[in-house]
């Protein structure tokens, strides 16, 4: 029984992410991002806020140590703020700043898709050179994870190494977004909710707890992109070839 404590010792190095931080990278592929035109459509310039917060503030982890218990077949963790969690399946912690990361890559998919003369980030201080300003609301980015142990316990960990899953992230995304002008009126809004749920091994996305945030961004923005695409073309907006 003395091997016992080294499959111990790996299950809490597993759970503590072995000291590895992921970060919010955007976008993961940039050619996947929506282009709708060459040339700016419209000769207005955008600004984007910093997103508001409305998430919920509850991080639970300690169930994630179910998994110890003979015959409980996986322990699991909820984040409603993953941002400020510190164990996840494969890394330590996320890197991310939700307010400011997610109102980034809204500027980086307009300014891909080719809408605008000119897209910015701003905390408001240079907003009134902008024609246009997009808000946005942060509902969700909760993070389920699942650590597996088979109903074996300490043992479990034994049946990583042959390939078996080591556990499961789930990742979800839902935002409001707006398009304000200068009155303010609202001339567009949005909102989606995405979600992705992966299995890991040790063999087989590991380190990929919470990658999906940013592919469901790309999915999420390339939808909305194509959405204002259709509102902007009802309106009355200084177009370039006008």
């Amino acid at each position: 029984m003395r091997i016992l404590p080294l499959f111990l010792v790996l299950s809490i190095a597993l759970l503590s992410g072995c000291g590895t931080t992921a970060k919010f990278v955007y976008p993961s592929k940039y050619q996947d991002l929506v282009k709708l035109y060459d040339q700016p459509k419209y000769n207005v310039t955008v600004a984007v806020l910093p997103f508001e917060d409305m998430r919920g503030d509850v991080n639970s982890f300690g169930g994630a140590y179910l998994y110890l218990i003979p015959l409980v077949p996986y322990g699991s963790y909820k984040y409603e703020r993953p941002d400020a969690a510190r164990m996840f399946n494969t890394v330590s912690q996320f890197e991310f700043n939700p307010s400011e990361d997610l109102a980034k890559a809204v500027v980086v998919s307009l300014q891909r898709s080719g809408l605008f003369k000119d897209v910015f980030f701003t905390f408001g201080g240079e907003k009134a050179n902008a024609d246009l300003i997009i808000k946005g609301s942060i509902v969700s980015t909760d993070y389920i994870g699942k650590i597996y142990s088979y109903g074996l316990s300490i043992e479990g960990p034994l049946l990583w190494f042959i390939g078996l899953p080591c556990g499961s992230s789930y990742n979800k995304l839902s935002l409001e977004i707006t398009l304000n002008d200068k009155k303010p009126a609202k001339v567009w809004s949005y909102n989606f909710t995405k979600e992705k749920r992966i299995v890991q091994g040790m063999y087989y996305r590991f380190g990929y707890d919470v990658k999906s945030y940013a592919w469901l961004m790309e999915e999420g923005m390339n939808e909305a992109v194509k959405d204002l695409d259709i509102k902007l073309s009802t309106l009355k907006l200084n177009a370039q070839n006008d």
